[in-house]
């Protein structure tokens, strides 16, 4: 697959070749795999963050390559000691991002799906009279 891009140097358009491929929708996207609906969506989820984790990393390799251009080296990046304030900032980004994508896994669940989900009141044995 090729894309079109403007190279920032020059500002010409070019066309160079990608790592990505077209979706293809599944024949019966309400199939399941792995004998668990939950089961199923979990690897979706893990296949779909370790996409964007190369996608992130291929990212930073790009950047550190313009960064060393500069003259920033990895050893410097290494180096780098933050203030406390940004250090407080990381630490609260970071607990953001677990509680937005890892508190569900810790969820309890004591309700199987199949539960007759109407809700029935609970009646105390009277002593009969």
């Amino acid at each position: 697959m090729t894309e079109k891009m403007v190279d920032p140097k020059n500002a010409k358009t070019i066309k160079r070749e990608t790592f990505a491929s077209p979706y293809v929708p599944a024949d019966t996207p309400r199939a399941m795999y792995l004998g668990n609906p939950h089961i199923d969506n979990l690897m979706t989820t893990v296949v779909a963050l370790g996409a964007e984790v190369w996608s992130t990393r291929r990212r930073l390799m790009v950047i550190e390559e313009f960064l060393a251009e500069k003259g920033i080296t990895e050893a410097m990046i290494e180096a780098y000691v933050a203030s406390p304030e940004k250090v407080a900032k990381m630490n609260a980004a970071r607990d953001a991002f677990v509680a937005r994508t890892m508190t569900h896994l810790a969820r309890e669940a004591d309700m199987p799906i199949s539960t007759d989900w109407t809700v029935k009141p609970v009646l105390e044995d009277k002593p009969k009279s």
